[in-house]
């Protein structure tokens, strides 16, 4: 009897385990993509795989609505403009509902949910007063090209912000200070690289194949060596230290709210687009915690084989 009891609260630990654990897959992605190369990237392929992974939630590199210290450090003029919808919120009429949705997602500062259902409204000259004046383009982003698509055909209605830029502005002021120290002190190295790195983007932008090397270990983790790496290369200087903690902090606030998020909705198969220099951290972060992980380098690998 007292085997059996044992052997099946063991038994309810690993259900419970098994069902606390989230599955994220990673896509990382560059903010902007030129026109001119656009229509040699694979991104049909990306909203293909979005598809066919068919994720419960769809977590983006956004300020929740939440975070009103990051929305006012990045936004705050958007943040006024959607204060001024907000007054007149009771006089829109529309003939499409996703451009009404989407002045609501936008008066609550939820700039990238009203992003989206603008992106799927219909072209009216009604619609057109709205996308004129707060509709932020993003035909060039990853947003416009894959994350909008993909989640439209899935039938997904609201996409998840997790981003955190509380600090941005004494963060690039720290990197700023940290590049011009290592260029003045001829600490080469770390800038050779960033360079060589550079000059790679651009040779797998123009050759179509921005998106494969953007999410290839050799990116992402060479650009979390560079940051980890400040301030063994700059010990005296307490702008590398704060830099590389700043965003480790980032990227695991970034982690955490995955996982929160995930959990408050009971979604077990998530998807991330991400910035590519952040895959590395919040992945690491989100495996030690106990979760699975699996990004779109990998699965370009595994098809490759």
């Amino acid at each position: 009897m007292k085997h059996a009891i044992t052997i099946l609260i063991m038994l309810l630990v690993l259900k419970l385990s098994a069902q606390s654990q989230i599955n994220v897959t990673i896509i990382g992605t560059a903010h902007s993509f030129k026109k001119e190369y656009q229509p040699l990237q694979s991104f049909n392929e990306v909203q293909s795989f979005i598809k066919e992974l068919s994720p419960d939630m769809i977590c983006i590199e956004a300020i929740p609505t939440y975070d009103t210290a990051s929305l006012k450090e990045i936004w705050p003029n958007t943040m006024r403009k959607a204060d001024q919808l907000r007054d007149t919120l009771e006089n829109i009429t529309s003939d499409s509902e996703q451009v009404i949705v989407g002045a609501q997602y936008y008066s609550a500062y939820d700039f990238w949910n009203a992003y989206y259902h603008w992106f799927q409204a219909k072209q009216t000259e009604d619609s057109l007063r709205y996308f004129s004046k707060y509709f932020k383009d993003q035909s060039s982003s990853e947003f416009g090209l894959m994350v909008f698509p993909a989640a439209q055909k899935l039938g997904i209605t609201h996409l998840y912000g997790i981003d955190f830029r509380d600090g941005e502005d004494e963060f690039m002021a720290a990197n700023n200070k940290v590049l011009k120290k290592l260029f003045f002190s001829f600490k080469w190295k770390p800038l050779r690289v960033y360079l060589k790195t550079q000059k790679q983007y651009k040779k797998a932008e123009k050759a179509g194949e921005l998106i494969e090397f953007i999410n290839g270990a050799a990116f992402q983790d060479s650009f979390s060596a560079l940051i980890d790496d400040l301030p063994k290369r700059l010990p005296k200087l307490e702008e590398a230290k704060f830099v590389k903690a700043y965003w480790h902090h980032r990227n695991e606030v970034m982690a955490e709210r995955i996982i929160q998020t995930a959990q408050a909705n009971d979604a077990q198969n998530v998807l991330l687009t991400v910035g590519s220099a952040h895959v590395t951290h919040i992945k690491q972060f989100l495996e030690k915690e106990g979760h699975q992980v699996t990004t779109y380098g990998q699965i370009l690998n595994i098809k490759n084989q």
